[in-house]
């Protein structure tokens, strides 16, 4: 399909969406443009259906869709900026790459916390990190190239139906004797426990399960972002896009939901034990049926930096929505040295007033 293109009522310069408004805005003229209220409903898929039928062609024009050589990242690239360097990982070495079918995002969380404020929390961020190197603020500010990016996910809505068979432990106790250092005979209070055999079934269901559907951000920091207001989440209109870099999902849909289960295994596992009841429970085996399994593809929005410092790239991220901050920066081999030798001063200290005292 054709590029979208928003041009401007005044100017006719590219409109972009402004973070934290439902608008788009000019940067040229300082026009506002309403993006209209979509009648559309967020819809959730049928699971097995799209497993087995043809999914419809992406909305993304082929052109615009980059491949990144040094990380894999493939993303859109805005309409109106030149391609520059991988959001992700900050290498130059991105080529054109060619369209394929895929599922089309059917829903997105537009930003809400705009470049400025990204910048701020970034700054807040690389300011508190005590074992980084001194120099590092200036520089990484200095470098400090971020862009605003919107990260494919998976939601996955099921009831799942589970049969187990375990052990319910109830404790009693029982009174000892035994006889203390100086000899004498004590007695005291020793725990124990009854098992008794325990069988049922649990329904436990789940809604918007949420998983990373790429594979090429720093998991660590992509996964520790859970604080998404889903409620937030609005229709796809490609106008909340303008301006925005999109990364392609590149995990399947079924190995997503391969990833869902080991969400929802901790929720099932407490479920059974509630289920079990007593003061201990053991749980011998499980079986899980899924039931009625939807899911979506969203867009959430994250602002993707990337610095170089000693010779390396570090890259950060900014929750689009909520302005928290996750990244990697160096640490300084100085202060770790320092600390340390402080440390054995005042452990030394220690043993020489302890020896003294003696």
């Amino acid at each position: 399909m054709a590029e979208q293109r928003y041009p401007c009522e005044q100017c006719g310069a590219q409109l972009t969406f402004a973070p934290g408004t439902k608008s788009l805005s000019c940067s040229y003229c300082g026009h506002v443009q309403d993006i209209p209220a979509s009648m559309d409903d967020i819809e959730e898929l049928d699971f097995q259906l799209y497993l087995t039928q043809h999914a419809p062609p992406t909305m993304i024009e082929p052109k615009r869709v980059l491949h990144c050589n040094q990380c894999a990242a493939e993303f859109t690239w805005p309409e109106n900026q030149e391609s520059g360097a991988c959001p992700f990982c900050g290498s130059n070495v991105v080529v054109p790459t060619n369209p394929e079918q895929r599922i089309e995002p059917r829903s997105v969380l537009p930003f809400a916390v705009d470049l400025r404020a990204a910048k701020t929390n970034f700054q807040a961020w690389i300011g508190s990190r005590f074992w980084a190197p001194n120099n590092l603020k200036a520089l990484a500010l200095a470098e400090n190239g971020i862009k605003g990016c919107y990260i494919p996910y998976w939601t996955y809505d099921t009831v799942t139906t589970t049969a187990y068979v375990g052990q319910r432990g109830e404790n009693y106790y029982e009174t000892e004797s035994y006889t203390d250092s100086n000899g004498n005979r004590q007695t005291r209070q020793v725990m124990k426990t009854r098992w008794y055999p325990a069988s049922g079934i649990v329904v436990v269901p789940f809604d918007d399960v949420l998983v990373l559907a790429s594979q090429h951000l720093p998991p660590r920091y992509a996964q520790a972002m859970s604080s998404w207001n889903l409620t937030e989440l609005a229709p796809y209109r490609g106008e909340f896009l303008s301006g925005f870099v999109a990364m392609r999902y590149d995990v399947p849909l079924d190995s997503g939901f391969e990833t869902a289960k080991q969400i929802m295994s901790g929720p099932i596992h407490s479920a059974i034990c509630r289920d079990i009841g007593g003061d201990q429970q053991r749980v011998i085996q499980q079986r899980t049926q899924y039931d009625q399994i939807t899911f979506k593809h969203i867009l959430l929005p994250i602002w993707s930096g990337a610095y170089r410092y000693g010779g390396k790239s570090w890259s950060y991220l900014v929750n689009g929505q909520t302005g928290e901050v996750r990244g990697e920066a160096p640490v300084s081999p100085w202060k770790v040295a320092i600390a340390v030798i402080l440390a054995l001063i005042v452990i030394g200290l220690i043993i020489f007033l302890t020896s003294q005292n003696q």
